[in-house]
């Protein structure tokens, strides 16, 4: 029997009511009475905030919080670097295990105009790259589920790093931007000791990459459509709380004040709404204390300082990541530039979107019939080597 759109209708019908009546109106109203908080909060205030001992996320502002900065002049020429990546994880109901990390790069340049790609799969199959061993834990890591995106992060920013290595020497001395989609130090979600050694592992290796960056003096970002962050949010909600225990566990609290109720459902990019198009906000660096597993890793070699800032590209308020050392060294009104005119019309495919991350993204991704094809082909090969192997009765019956 089809499925029944008709039994989903009234509830559908509920939901868009919901949403008009209780999250856009409230929204709106929520976030002017936050703007005013923001405003009205000097940096030295909020700096303070950011030093209490909670266990979210909070964030410290390095420039004036309530100032919006305007769009430099455009640059004609320039180059710019992007990674995105999909995967293919263990299939449950097929004999032979195997995971695909599939990495795709692309490069535009400007003045004079160049585009190229790159594809870099990586096929795991063997026992000892699908279960991945620490010393700290005693059984072995099943590279499935949220290692896979772990790894595929992992990937992303080692490919976007390799190549700024193998780029040619360029004549007209032209800014280069390294862009990705995800933030910069991917945190795995796993949990258990084997999780926890593989969580440092590839946070010390990522670190390591982001090192790389600066030793060459090419600046990296990562680039956030519609960003759920609340760090700046989270920093405003402990300098309003007039309940000390309950600083620590916002969620918990029963009475909230009435300068706490507007912000409790906000999130960073509603904060920044008054941004007009092209500006950015304040450049903020996140602070990290609580939880052990946002902490940079113990034998880190490297502190990447890494700070954000909101960026209104003309439909959205996105979140845009880097480490701080492109501010120090004056590079911040560049990388402004570039994202501006890479999100801008009649050169953005979906306007306020980077051009760049929109290639990778088509480059990289992997349909049904490529999944599919794949399957057909381990089978395919195995077959000439006398083994034949069927999907599980499961799979045959979907």
């Amino acid at each position: 029997m089809p499925f029944d759109m008709a039994r989903l209708m009234p509830a559908i019908e509920e939901l868009a009511s919901y949403y008009a009546s209780e999250e856009v109106t409230n929204l709106n109203a929520y976030s002017r009475t936050a703007q005013g908080l923001l405003q009205g909060s000097s940096q030295e205030a909020l700096r303070k905030a950011s030093e209490e001992q909670v266990q979210r996320v909070l964030a410290i502002p390095l420039e004036d919080p309530v100032r919006a900065f305007s769009s430099p002049s455009p640059l004609s020429a320039y180059r710019v670097l992007a990674s995105d990546g999909s995967s293919v994880d263990v299939d449950p109901h097929f004999p032979a295990r195997y995971v695909l990390l599939h990495t795709a790069l692309v490069g535009l340049a400007y003045n004079p105009p160049d585009y190229w790609t790159e594809h870099i799969p990586r096929l795991v199959f063997r026992r000892n790259e699908l279960e991945l061993t620490y010393q700290e834990s005693e059984e072995p890591v099943e590279v499935e589920g949220p290692v896979v995106t772990t790894l595929r992060a992992y990937e992303e920013l080692q490919t976007l790093s390799h190549r700024v290595d193998r780029l040619p020497e360029d004549s007209s001395n032209r800014p280069l931007l390294a862009m990705t989609d995800a933030v910069i130090l991917w945190i795995h979600r796993g949990s258990g000791p084997g999780h926890d050694a593989l969580r440092e592992d590839y946070l010390r290796r990522s670190v390591e990459l982001v090192k790389k960056f600066e030793e060459r003096k090419v600046p990296l970002v990562s680039f956030t459509s519609m960003p759920h962050h609340r760090e700046v949010v989270h920093t405003l909600l402990v300098l309003v709380c007039q309940k000390e225990e309950q600083k620590a566990s916002c969620n918990d609290c029963r009475d909230p004040g009435q300068r706490c109720l507007p912000l409790q459902r906000l999130q960073d990019r509603h904060l920044f709404s008054f941004l007009k198009e092209g500006e950015r906000s304040a450049l903020f660096r996140p602070i990290y204390r609580g939880n052990p597993a946002w902490r940079l890793p113990r034998e880190a070699p490297y502190d990447p300082r890494l700070v954000f800032f909101y960026l209104n590209t003309g439909p959205e308020i996105a979140r845009v990541e880097m480490p701080f050392w492109i501010a120090e060294t004056g590079l911040l009104p560049t990388v402004h530039a570039i994202l501006m005119d890479q999100c801008r019309p009649r050169r953005a495919e979906t306007v306020g979107y980077p051009l760049a991350l929109t290639l990778a993204h088509r480059e990289a991704v992997l349909t049904t019939r490529d999944r599919q094809f794949i399957q057909w082909q381990v089978e395919e090969a195995l077959a000439r080597r006398g083994i034949y192997l069927s999907p599980s009765p499961k799979a045959e019956m979907k």
